[in-house]
């Protein structure tokens, strides 16, 4: 609004240009030829299909200082020749130098922080305000609950397709959870205890989100359990920095082997962004596979290994629920473990995974449609 301070401090010199927010961070540092390679001038950048069009392998590497300004909500950059003024949105800028709006994510350290109550199943197939809230629960605790969905596989396809497809992999595309099922060899399929766990760490691309659906129930136990393995971590980054540093740094193999397959891949327990944010937490006991370490430094990642189970097998730390028929549960897989407690009785869910890259997309795209973007 006219009279208002700039959103951000602008000074250049021959080669660079720097743009300070009103911060304690880092400013963000950029050449001139970035500028011209990253503009949303009518020129550069096809706003129909949100493409570059500038050639970026014909921009002069010693590109000429422009002469900045702020022009509304965009920094406008005039050049010495004739060029068409570049024109790059403060959002941009912001995003670039990562303080852009990220995930809304609230750690719960105990069931107890994780405030969310079950959403019914029509509002959220149904309605732009019912999809919204289940989003921004996935994305604020990881997890989302759903009551009164027909307990059946079409319920399984209405939910996926509120944030994008059904995912493919050895178990098909929608698949059947119950013990004694006999088509895979895996622990999901008996009546144990499952400790808390995320899925996939054996496939490069581990599955986004899993979504359960109870068709049937009966018998004893058998709850859901749920860990927020973000806030497992960040206890870790704060209490024991150096079993943090471990599990970001170590790559821990696993392994999917049945008759006719064998999957397997590596990644660190605790992935971060390239800002050193939370990205992907991946851990599984059971589908580890056998790897060494020199003695020293597979002494300290048992250490760093077990510190970290220490925290998500401590059970003031587990949301538990006990899902009936046309219950619903939706785990993001790359933040919260998943568990069961033993039970009795039939336990039989309809379910399959989904993208993390879709998730991402439905929550970017539910943020611009209420203008936080």
């Amino acid at each position: 609004m006219p009279g208002s301070a700039p959103p951000l401090h602008i000074w250049s010199d021959d080669e660079t240009v720097g743009f300070g927010f009103d911060d304690e961070a880092e400013p963000l540092v950029v050449s001139w030829r970035w500028i011209r390679d990253n503009s949303r001038d009518a020129t550069s950048f096809d706003a129909s299909t949100r493409q570059r069009i500038v050639d970026t392998f014909t921009l002069d590497p010693r590109q000429p200082a422009g002469d900045v300004t702020i022009d509304g909500d965009h920094v406008r950059v005039s050049w010495p020749d004739d060029t068409a003024d570049s024109l790059l949105p403060i959002t941009l800028l912001r995003e670039v130098s990562g303080r852009g709006p990220g995930v809304d994510y609230a750690l719960w350290h105990t069931a107890e922080a994780a405030e969310m109550s079950p959403l019914p199943y029509d509002a959220v197939v149904r309605s732009e305000d019912g999809r919204a809230e289940w989003l921004h629960d996935i994305s604020r605790f990881g997890v989302g609950l759903i009551s009164g969905a027909p307990p059946e596989t079409s319920s399984v396809n209405a939910l996926v397709a509120r944030i994008g497809y059904v995912r493919q992999t050895i178990f098909g595309g929608t698949w059947t959870l119950a013990a004694g099922l006999t088509e895979h060899a895996d622990s999901a399929y008996n009546t144990d205890t499952l400790e808390p766990h995320t899925d996939g760490t054996y496939s490069h691309d581990a599955p986004g989100l899993q979504l359960f659906v109870c068709a049937e129930r009966t018998g004893d136990g058998g709850e859901s359990v749920i860990v927020d393995g973000f806030a497992a971590a960040d206890h870790l980054r704060v209490h024991d920095p150096s079993a943090f540093h471990t599990l970001t740094t170590v790559p821990v193999p696993a392994h999917y082997i049945e008759h006719g397959v064998h999957l397997r891949a590596q990644r660190p327990t605790i992935r971060l962004d390239d800002m050193g944010n939370l990205l992907q937490i991946t851990f599984n006991n059971y589908d580890r596979a056998p790897f060494a370490l020199a003695p020293g430094d597979m002494d300290e990642w048992y250490r760093a290994y077990g510190a970290f189970h220490e925290l998500i097998a401590d059970r003031s730390r587990w949301w538990s629920t006990y899902l009936t028929p046309g219950d619903a549960l939706i785990i993001d897989n790359w933040r919260c473990l998943h568990g069961r407690m033993a039970f009795t009785g039939t336990r039989v869910f309809h379910g399959c995974y989904l993208n993390h890259e879709d998730f991402e997309g439905a929550i970017r795209v539910n943020a611009t449609a209420i203008g936080t973007m």
